[in-house]
């Protein structure tokens, strides 16, 4: 009974954990909690990630601190806590000379799943991953993007409740990258799975996750909701449509309405300040009335975010600065 896992559990959870490397710490009193939903975990090469994915599966042994997964300690249950995770890692895992669909045949017999009923996951997820008659091929005769279509088929095989990865994308083409990304937030918002994704793609955190922590140095550096980190200081409003952008800000800014053309991903886009006692679709009455007048096209009006990489490379420089091991939180 004490090994149960309790549905009412958090994912995961660390409180101070300190993991050292002979002299060097790789985790320095690293507390997080991963919540139901896509958490992405983000930092530069070192940070320590792959340590930490390691410390939750209970791979290493800790200097200090507390971990649990589902309310088990990862030490105490390793077999009872790795039945609740599937695991795509960073390194090669596969093992030479089996098929595609035999190792994650291979990866569901591990789980104690009965041979009959591995070989019919095990097509299954292949199916679902979009894995064709190359899963009949020899593993190491794969591209990068159908190695990893069978490592994520093998990590998700035995239907465990918590799926983590690390460096899920890398080596990945725009659209097995996509369809990677796609995978995951199907599987966090029709099947109620718990995603940590570790990776050093911001765009990719910005574009699924719910959640992100930054980990530098072996610290946690910030950690909040994606939609509070990215939130502007000041309130905006972001403008995006066709035609003669820049002449709408100016426009704006000549009629007293705070305005500046920025750049963005999807390309130019206004930028019009909302503040919090503004009646924000008289704001918008005005943007268009103006967007007219110049001949822009208004394609979409929405609250404006920075960028995750602008909101990371803050949060480093500042935790350089002070030299604090204190985590930023998001304001709220």
């Amino acid at each position: 009974m004490g090994n149960a896992v309790s549905s009412d559990a958090c994912p995961v959870v660390l409180e101070d954990v300190v993991k050292r490397y002979g002299t060097r710490t790789a985790l320095d009193g690293v507390s997080l909690t991963v919540e139901p939903g896509i958490t992405g975990l983000v930092g530069p090469n070192g940070a320590g990630k792959s340590t930490l994915v390691r410390t939750v599966l209970g791979l290493v042994r800790l200097a200090s601190g507390r971990v649990r997964v589902f309310g088990l300690d990862p030490q105490k249950s390793p077999h009872q806590v790795r039945q609740q995770v599937g695991v795509v890692p960073e390194d090669e895992s596969a093992v030479p000379g089996l098929t595609g669909v035999g190792m994650v045949r291979y990866a569901a017999r591990l789980c104690g799943i009965p041979a009959g009923e591995a070989l019919r996951r095990a097509h299954e997820v292949l199916d679902w991953c979009d894995a064709g008659q190359e899963r009949y091929r020899p593993l190491e005769t794969f591209s990068v993007g159908t190695r990893q279509k069978v490592a994520f088929a093998a990590a998700i095989v035995h239907d465990p409740p918590l799926i983590i990865l690390d460096e899920p994308t890398n080596g990945l083409d725009p659209i097995e990258r996509k369809a990677m990304l796609g995978r995951l937030v199907t599987l966090a918002r029709d099947h109620g799975k718990t995603i940590f994704l570790c990776t050093h793609v911001l765009p990719d955190v910005q574009a699924i996750c719910e959640r992100a922590i930054v980990l530098a140095a072996g610290r946690v550096r910030l950690t909040g909701t994606i939609d509070e980190l990215t939130r502007p200081a000041l309130p905006m409003h972001r403008v995006e449509g066709t035609g003669p952008l820049e002449q709408l800000a100016d426009s704006l800014a000549e009629a007293g309405i705070a305005a500046s053309l920025v750049r963005t991903s999807r390309g130019p886009a206004v930028e019009v300040a909302t503040p919090v006692d503004a009646d924000t679709a008289a704001v918008l009455r005005s943007v268009c009335e103006h967007a007219r007048h110049v001949g822009v096209g208004v394609r979409s009006f929405e609250p404006a975010q920075r960028p995750l990489e602008e909101v990371f490379i803050a949060s480093l420089r500042e935790a350089e600065a002070v030299h604090s091991p204190e985590v930023l939180h998001a304001p709220a």
